[in-house]
């Protein structure tokens, strides 16, 4: 796999990517068969694309067949019960992570929730934690004294970029089962929490539908939530139908 930014070679192609600054960027990837090199793909475009992440390498591997990806927060409860919070982009997946990590639970992996379909375990990945908005406010001073990166959302404006260790004092956990699947929606006048099947559909993966389901509990606890909802209320209210 080779990444480049070909306009401007030195800047790189994740330095370009976070910049946002319309540069072109390439990924080309090769397979090797027993006697040869074969390109595989050969992409460039210039800003945020709808073209597979190329790390780690899903699309154009093993990993193809044998894990399964999707938008999610997993972690492990002080209880040892699994947990996987799903929901749309910015309903407060991360802050209200942060928070139950506070109350003793360890980050597996955040954004993205990778599951290992030999074993049945989510599998560690150490994407950056994003602060935006009131989170990075209430975080400034912690994140600025440590390892970080700024890039900026056309949604939410300014983000900060933090290695999960960085903020929280201890590597994300190797792997861990889920037990329980909670998404969160915003409304403007929430319902209470209610029981819904379990939506395979953002499961990005070549492994059939009823591999993935097989590792997933059948039903997702949909927890809804106001605008105005805080991480810390949101924390208590999932914990409360847990």
């Amino acid at each position: 796999m080779t990444l480049s930014c070909p306009e401007w070679p030195e800047r790189g192609f994740f330095t370009s990517l976070l910049r946002k600054d319309h540069l072109t960027k390439r990924i080309e990837i090769d397979r090797r068969t027993d006697y040869a090199w074969t390109r595989v793909a050969d992409h460039t475009f210039t800003g945020w694309s709808e073209i597979p992440s190329p790390l780690p390498p899903f699309r154009y591997s093993h990993l193809w067949t044998t894990t399964a990806v999707g938008p999610g927060t997993c972690l492990v409860m002080p209880d040892s019960r699994g947990l996987l919070i799903t929901g749309a982009n910015y309903v407060g997946k991360t802050s209200t992570s942060l928070v139950l990590c506070q109350r003793g639970g360890r980050l597996v992996s955040d954004s993205l929730a990778v599951l290992d379909l030999t074993t049945g375990l989510f599998r560690r990945y150490d994407g950056p934690l994003g602060f935006r908005r009131g989170s990075r406010r209430h975080h400034l001073d912690k994140i600025t004294s440590g390892v970080h990166r700024e890039t900026v959302s056309p949604d939410t404006g300014l983000v900060l970029l933090v290695p999960p260790a960085e903020f929280l004092g201890a590597p994300n956990l190797p792997q861990g089962k889920v037990d329980r699947i909670v998404r969160l929606e915003r409304h403007a006048s929430p319902p209470a929490p209610y029981t819904a099947e379990t939506d395979l559909s953002p499961w990005f993966s070549g492994a059939h539908r009823h591999e993935i389901a097989q590792h997933l509990p059948e039903a997702t606890t949909v927890v809804p939530v106001t605008e105005a909802a805080s991480p810390l209320q949101i924390a208590d209210l999932l914990e409360s139908v847990l």
